[in-house]
């Protein structure tokens, strides 16, 4: 398995100070930077107007692809219906997955199935799998929150007291990714461009007690 790498940083600023309750609010974040894990591959199904999705499916056997997969439709051209899937593959299987869509691609339309197949990387995505490992610590942004309460509360000339309130905690998001442009040919891809994605985000606010 390829080793993962990834970056935290945090940043916790103060909300605001409700000196006539004796409380402090302070929200916490932090932002988490994952490697992609995943490779995204567009597959176009090029069929006649009389073709059903299930023997588009049947015809990508070996693939992984089911109905699940299916992004779209077309039917610009009235004689000829253009199915779109999408297809999540590991970084570490590129190759074996690039040699299973050639494959496929020189074989679809056989037994005059009058099916044909191409296919595009579009990018890449860390993988829902991935990003659940690396959950939001609430430990972790309250003791980032009291390190700045107790800054504040010391400038004040106070004491911070106990937490009140944790509340807007939110878990990471799924759509940290990275992508890419461009194209395969006979199974050579040409990469042109990378862009990567602003970085997954955890936060919460936490209410502090503050005493004389």
């Amino acid at each position: 398995m390829a080793k993962i790498w990834f970056l935290i940083f945090f940043l916790a600023l103060p909300a605001f100070a409700q000196l006539e309750t004796n409380t402090l609010t302070i929200s916490a974040t932090r932002q988490i930077n994952l490697q992609p894990d995943q490779a995204l591959f567009s597959l176009t199904v090029s069929s006649g107007t009389s073709a059903s999705l299930d023997q588009v499916v049947a015809a990508l056997s070996g693939l992984s692809i089911t109905a699940a997969n299916l992004s779209g439709v077309d039917n610009s051209d009235p004689s000829t219906l253009q199915w779109t899937f999408t297809l999540a593959a590991p970084l570490t299987s590129v190759s074996g997955t690039i040699a299973s869509l050639t494959k496929v691609q020189q074989t679809i339309g056989q037994n005059s199935s009058g099916l044909s197949l191409a296919f595009n990387l579009n990018g890449t995505q860390v993988s829902t799998q991935l990003q659940q490992s690396q959950p939001c610590s609430t430990s972790d942004l309250i003791a980032d929150a009291t390190a700045q309460a107790q800054k504040l509360a010391s400038a004040a000339g106070l004491t911070l007291g106990a937490v009140l309130k944790v509340s807007n905690a939110n878990p990471p998001s799924v759509q940290a990714s990275y992508s890419f442009l461009g194209y395969f040919e006979v199974g050579a891809f040409v990469s042109s461009l990378v862009i990567p994605t602003p970085p997954v985000t955890c936060s919460l606010t936490v209410q502090f007690q503050l005493l004389p």
